[in-house]
């Protein structure tokens, strides 16, 4: 509803394919077959985006390409709300709803939550849940990915097998936590509370996780 009451489906698509692929750069012919917008309607969204500075373009060889504007002042704001609303974290957040139950943490980290993703890289997601497995995940996780036209690389801990390992201080999770991330599901506040014991956690004025 959000992203209807603030942009255009077309506006929707551009943004989405842009904000998404954020470093890959797309010429007009690649645009329209990849939103499906037509050759008028991406030619006007285009020419909009650019004279108000939200997308910069570059001339290579025979045919302009197009990015996101990262030095434009209200680029982290766009980018996030693209990204939670009909990017990445909107993508993923409709297609794990119905695992919801099962999961009490997702997010996307590496080089995707950093902004530095290369052109078709992989989406690296962490997930922390009970009762859920990998095979329901990646049938969830298939209709994303045709969505993204990117793979989707999930990590899948129990709730006792996440806390271990970070008490364990196994590096690839440490590191992991520590850097920037596009939470799904939760947030900073619940990645934190996950990492106690159900005991610390109430002490610190966490709900229980059960």
């Amino acid at each position: 509803m959000i992203a209807q009451a603030l942009f255009t489906p077309a506006q929707q698509k551009l943004l989405g394919l842009l904000f998404v692929r954020v470093n890959e750069g797309f010429h007009l012919n690649e645009i329209m077959r990849l939103t499906g917008l037509g050759s008028a309607s991406a030619q006007r969204e285009l020419r909009r985006l650019h004279e108000s500075g939200l997308i910069t373009s570059e001339r290579i060889g025979n045919v302009r390409r197009f990015w996101p504007n990262k030095e434009s002042l209200v680029y982290p704001e766009l980018s996030a709300l693209v990204q939670k609303t009909f990017g990445i974290v909107g993508v993923l957040s409709t297609s794990l709803a119905p695992l919801r139950a099962q999961l009490h943490l997702a997010f996307v980290s590496g080089a995707t939550a950093k902004g530095q993703d290369l052109p078709g890289s992989a989406i690296d997601l962490l997930l922390v849940g009970e009762e859920a497995n990998y095979g329901d995940l990646l049938t969830r996780l298939a209709p994303a990915e045709r969505t993204l036209r990117r793979k989707i690389n999930p990590n899948l801990y129990t709730l006792a097998d996440y806390r271990r390992r970070l008490r364990e201080g196994q590096p690839f999770l440490l590191q992991v936590v520590q850097q920037p991330k596009l939470f799904v599901i939760g947030d900073a506040s619940l990645l934190h509370a996950l990492a106690l014991p159900d005991s610390a956690a109430q002490a610190n004025g966490m709900p229980s996780i059960f």
